[in-house]
């Protein structure tokens, strides 16, 4: 049986970036370039932010959001990401390992 819920990438989809940064909000997670992040700290860093902030993120949309809103600002590139799933699966073999041969073998 094909399992249709996965999802196949078009071939039209450019691969994504190599490096950003995840804008994390109250509302929603965007992901920028380095320009928009540097910018973006320079107006939180100001004695005054601004009560409105707005850029464009990586998928070409303007966002205009409250800047109380923001809650951080994370770097996000290729080695950090290869070396937090290399730790995931890590912890994943460890947990997996100090089992009981009784339990569920899919418990997540």
């Amino acid at each position: 049986m094909i399992n249709r819920l996965k999802l196949r990438p078009e071939p039209d989809d450019p691969p994504p970036a190599e490096d950003y940064y995840e804008v994390d909000t109250a509302c929603e997670l965007f992901y920028v370039n380095a320009d928009v992040a540097e910018w973006l700290v320079a107006c939180m860093r100001r004695r005054w932010p601004p009560r409105w902030i707005t850029f464009t993120d990586l998928d070409g949309s303007t966002v205009t959001i409250r800047s109380r809103l923001v809650r951080c600002l994370r770097e996000r590139t290729g080695s950090q990401r290869a070396a937090a799933r290399a730790f995931r699966r890590a912890r994943r073999q460890e947990d997996k390992a100090e089992r009981r041969p009784w339990e569920d073998d899919e418990w997540w």
